[in-house]
This record gives structure tokens, sequence and C-alpha cells, in this order.
């Protein structure tokens, strides 16, 4: 059962600018708020009225640039998707991409399309294939390189958060497992609504925090007594800022002015995650595909529209 945490973080939500303690939720306010899981380097809160979760000890601005700007981040092998050992999850990742744009084009046809945190250009590729008039934004200077090398449009380096964009001047705007990493998700999520064109479509992919594989690992942590922290806590890496359900995420879309057309899930692919073994690889793939026949896989993707 969550514990109540009301009144005891002395970290400061996203913009509160006061600095108060957090005693109210960051996302909507409310002030009904609990621990669900408790790791050594930090916990996870969650909000009882929007369901909304988010680790205790917030990252600084300066801490996110650190992250995102470093060799660590830009050699990450998962934007590596011409090495061999990493093809097949290359090919499963594509597909994704290519089921989700043409779920947008069934909604705008093709044209103008901002993808926020587009790492190597792998998504803005397949779309510039497809024949989308693409741009990028990405924090890491050198994947905004490649990124260049990649499609040969502009890709803006910096923040989304502080890049300055014209309000309606996109059809589509993506966001690829992006939201979790920002530290107000709310700014962002109006921010996308602004640029977007009356009529235009937002992709969004985020971890599901009511999927089968985030429920075993809460299974686990919550019989074990938090003895067995391990699968929980690689479903909420030290990077991720927040952690979201997908009615609550929803929730936050509709209150940004948009309008959810369509959430699906999909498979998560860790083929280049610190997993302790290739056993609990497997089990993740089991996990996953029993997911696949409710809907409930790790990963969520939300397509909102901006009314017309």
């Amino acid at each position: 059962m969550d514990r109540s945490i009301a009144g005891t973080s002395t970290r400061s939500a996203p913009g509160n600018p006061a600095g108060r303690p957090l005693t109210i939720c960051p996302l909507c306010g409310d002030g009904n708020l609990g621990t669900v899981y408790r790791f050594q380097e930090f916990s996870v809160l969650k909000c009882r009225a929007c369901d909304g979760s988010w680790r205790s000890n917030m990252y600084s601005p300066g801490d996110i640039t650190a992250m995102y700007t470093g060799d660590e981040y830009s050699k990450n092998p998962y934007f590596s998707y011409d090495v061999d050992q990493f093809q097949q999850a290359a090919r499963g990742r594509y597909a994704n991409y290519a089921g989700a744009l043409s779920a947008i084009e069934a909604r705008v046809g093709v044209g103008t399309l901002l993808d926020v945190g587009c790492g190597s250009g792998a998504f803005l590729t397949v779309a510039q294939q497809r024949g989308w008039n693409v741009s990028g934004i990405e924090l890491s200077p050198e994947l905004s390189q490649v990124s260049r090398r990649a499609v040969q449009v502009e890709v803006m380096n910096g923040a989304f958060e502080s890049v300055a964009l014209p309000d309606e001047s996109y059809d589509v705007v993506t966001m690829w497992d992006i939201i979790e990493h920002v530290l107000d998700p709310v700014l962002c999520l109006n921010k996308v609504s602004r640029i977007l064109k009356p009529g235009g479509v937002a992709l969004f992919c985020t971890p599901d925090e009511d999927s089968l594989l985030a429920r075993a690992g809460l299974f686990l942590y919550r019989v074990s007594g938090g003895a067995l922290s391990y699968p929980a806590l690689a479903l909420h890496p030290t990077y991720h800022t927040y952690f979201f359900s997908r009615t609550g995420f929803t929730a936050l879309l509709e209150h940004s002015g948009l309008q959810v057309e369509r959430c699906y899930s999909q498979e998560a692919f860790f083929e280049h995650s610190q997993l302790p073994s290739r056993l609990a690889k497997w089990g993740i793939w089991a996990i996953e595909k029993v997911g696949s026949w409710a809907d409930r896989r790790y990963e969520i993707v939300c397509l909102a529209q901006k009314p017309g």
C-alpha cells in the first residue's frame, strides 16, 4: 500500500520557483501523494488524484543537460542501428515507426513533421522516405550532427523547452521516449499544442505504469517487502524523471488541449539494457508477449489531435 509522504519532501517541484516543500503534485497540483517505491538512490512518488509518478530527488536543468550532452549518451548502442548485433532490434523499432506513421497519415495525410529528441535520426529517416517534410530537435550536439547527415535537413541543437518555435507551424509533432525525461511535462505538452496547426497530430511514446511488465515488477517488490527491488528498478531508470500510466497520461493530454484519438501498446526492446542475465531478457520477452493479448505491453503510444 502507498505510504503518505505529503509534507516530507524538501525537493522543489518543477514550476515551483518559491522552493516550497513538495507537498503537491507537480502535474495537477493535488496534495494526495504517496510513495510507491523506495529504492536506494531515490523513491518513486505518486499522485493519487492524477495517477502521475515521479522521482523523489528531481534533477536540476544542469543535471539534464549533462546527462544528454555527454559521450556516454551519444554513444549508447540504442542509437547504433547499423551495428550488426542490433539489426534485429532495429527491425522491430522501424516496424513500430512505420505503423505509427500509417496511423498518423490516416488522419492528416503527409506534411510537416517535427521529431523532438530525434537522436540519430532513425524516425526522421523513415518519415522522410514516406514523403514527410521533416525537422528535428536534439539536445546532444553529437547526435544532432548525426541526424543532420542522415536526413540533410534542419536539426536544432537544444532543449525543446527553450528552442523558439512559431505557433501553429507543424502538422505533426512526435516525442519517442522523451516525455519521461523532461523536468516539466505540462510545459512541454502545452508547447506541443501551441506549435501544432489546427487539426494537427501529436504522437507520444512512453513507458506505461499500468503495463503487465510494470505490474509484475510492482508485485514482486510488494510481496518481498522491497527485497526484490531489481525488476522494478530496471523499469524505473535513474535517468527518467516521470513515470506515467495510460489513464494519467491521456488525462494530461486532454488538459493541454489535445484530444486523444488513439492509444495502443508496443513491445519494449531491451537488447541494449543492462539486464543481469539472458534469462531476465527472456522473462521480459515472455511477459511482453502475454501483455500483447490485452494491449498492455510496456510502452504506450498515444495519438492526440489539436482541435481544428
